[in-house]
């Protein structure tokens, strides 16, 4: 089997890494070629049998792709870090359980059979079952002896070519003859955690877990084994160590060819496969109501964070219109554009936005609309002057926004040269002028004056996965009487589709409305 761990083209990447860290990427992906994934996903089908023999039912649709990837990773040793968001009660901790313990099982014989694949496992696989306090973590542990000691894993491991048998009890339980073992323990701030080694790490209720011990303690009893970690739980009212690693899970998906490492399904996508689910949840929506804390974390799945977010992905997804393809060109009536240019770790955003001028509501507002994006990554400014001229070209521009900030200054005379018809508007970053970009949009936002192509197709998109995810990621945050908003302080986080649209639509605030034809919108 091949294996690689060549890195996919860089123009897919966001641009923000060290030359230290691109080659730490380049050095750990691990790439298949088309014959060795084909292999790989026939032992996992395989695997996916086992999981449901021994669990004594199928996994439900949603929990399938979930415990794939689990097992797709042991097998090709990337070393992810997976993320399972969950609504209360719908069986993520049953679908960790049964494939640990149809893993546990199988592995060693596997091990055998592929030993260049599988080889590590030749003495079993090691669990390490955690969760914030004792009784969570009980209840994962409990979950996974439940399967391994059920009368379905006890008839597959009489199989003559298996037989084995299950040891042990109290903290940690092993199978016998294969060595495979997991042990249940705390990440507790004041816990002391044994230096113990493990292949596949499991955090249960990580919303609830302390990021120092996680990436302190508990991260390095997988260094030697190169381990997968699983973090499943639901939402709190806090960011975490769960809440960061799904943003950045989410953020690496939009990477051509990457592979999906976070999965999530409310109470509505459960509700498809369990006729009891929907019932009982379907009253407490009537009992507690559906606008209620409890009910969003639970059940909608929703961050309620102490330091608030610019908006949601419910509402992004409310405002994204699906029958709606990016446009790219657009001479009908005249449009308004933002340019967010490029600083060291950031790419150059451009935003072409139309405007409803003859319809603006009764306090001034007008409705907005994406036309489309272009994306400017990795590409010097010479390049990028004649890129933006283009791609303005392609619309009736009534006025251009860029922010002054940085190299800003240079970019609003260069394009004031090349663009001597079009009227171009510089922006200051100084908080007051930022806050009032801002507080603009987050009204377009709230009075839903405000959409973009959604379209299926437009929806594979690089740059709509990027403004998609750039928009969840957005963080709110007050100083004094200004509302700002900035990407969260993590890796590839940015907020350059962000400004660019903030730009673009400040300028229907003041802006003096031009004469234009009445017509119906032509994206209805």
């Amino acid at each position: 089997m091949s294996v690689v761990t060549e890195g996919i083209d860089d123009e897919e990447f966001i641009g923000d890494e060290t030359e230290a860290e691109r080659q730490a990427r380049l050095e750990t992906e691990v790439v298949l070629d088309q014959t060795s994934q084909a292999f790989v996903d026939q032992i996992v089908a395989k695997m996916l049998v086992i999981v449901d023999e021994v669990s004594g039912h199928p996994l439900y649709g949603y929990q399938r792709p979930f415990a794939a990837r689990m097992i797709e990773s042991l097998i090709i040793n990337d070393g992810a870090t997976l993320t399972a968001l969950f609504s209360r009660q719908s069986g993520k901790s049953e679908t960790v359980a049964n494939t640990v313990a149809a893993c546990m099982i199988m592995f060693p014989r596997l091990a055998k059979i592929f030993p260049e694949l599988m080889g590590k496992y030749k003495e079993g696989l090691w669990v390490g079952a955690f969760a914030p306090v004792e009784e969570q973590a009980d209840n994962l542990y409990g979950r996974i002896v439940a399967r391994l000691t059920s009368e379905h894993a006890l008839e597959i491991m009489a199989d003559p070519e298996i037989d084995d048998t299950v040891h042990g009890r109290g903290r940690s339980i092993s199978l016998k003859r294969s060595g495979s073992l997991v042990r249940k323990q705390t990440c507790h701030p004041r816990a002391t955690i044994e230096g113990r080694t493990y292949h596949l790490i499991l955090i249960d209720e990580c919303q609830g877990a302390d990021e120092k011990m996680v990436n302190k303690s508990i991260g390095p009893m997988g260094a030697s084994t190169n381990a997968t970690m699983v973090f499943t739980g639901t939402p709190s009212y806090e960011k975490g160590v769960f809440f960061k690693q799904i943003q950045i899970n989410k953020r690496q998906a939009t990477r051509r060819g990457a592979r999906q490492n976070h999965f999530d399904a409310d109470w509505k996508e459960v509700s498809k496969w369990n006729e009891n689910y929907a019932r009982f949840v379907k009253k407490e929506l009537l009992r507690i109501g559906e606008d209620s804390d409890e009910f969003k974390l639970s059940y909608r799945l929703m961050w309620l964070l102490d330091k608030g977010m610019f908006t949601t992905g419910e509402r992004l997804d409310d405002l994204g219109d699906v029958s709606m393809q990016a446009v790219h060109a657009y001479h009908k009536s005249p449009v308004v554009i933002g340019i967010d240019p490029a600083r060291k770790q950031d790419s150059t955003i451009v935003t072409a936005v139309w405007v409803r001028w003859d319809q603006p509501d009764e306090y001034g507002y007008f409705e907005h609309r994406i036309l489309n994006w272009m994306d400017l990554q990795g590409m010097d400014w010479e390049a990028q002057y004649f890129r933006i001229v283009e791609f303005v070209r392609n619309y009736n521009v009534l006025a251009v926004a860029v922010d002054e900030g940085g190299v800003g200054d240079v970019v609003i005379s260069r394009l004031k040269v090349l663009l001597p018809d079009i009227e171009i508007v510089p922006l200051g970053s100084q908080r007051p002028e930022q806050s009032k970009r801002w507080k603009h949009l987050m009204e377009l936002l709230d009075r839903g004056l405000l959409s973009w192509p959604a379209h299926a197709y437009t929806r594979r998109l690089k740059t709509y996965k990027r403004f998609r995810q750039q928009m969840e990621d957005l963080e709110k945050k007050f100083e004094g009487p200004y509302v700002l908003a900035a990407a969260p302080n993590a890796a590839d986080a940015h907020d350059d589709y962000a400004d660019s649209l903030a730009l673009a639509c400040v300028l229907t605030k003041d802006y003096t409305m031009p004469e234009v034809e009445q017509s119906n919108s032509p994206f209805r």
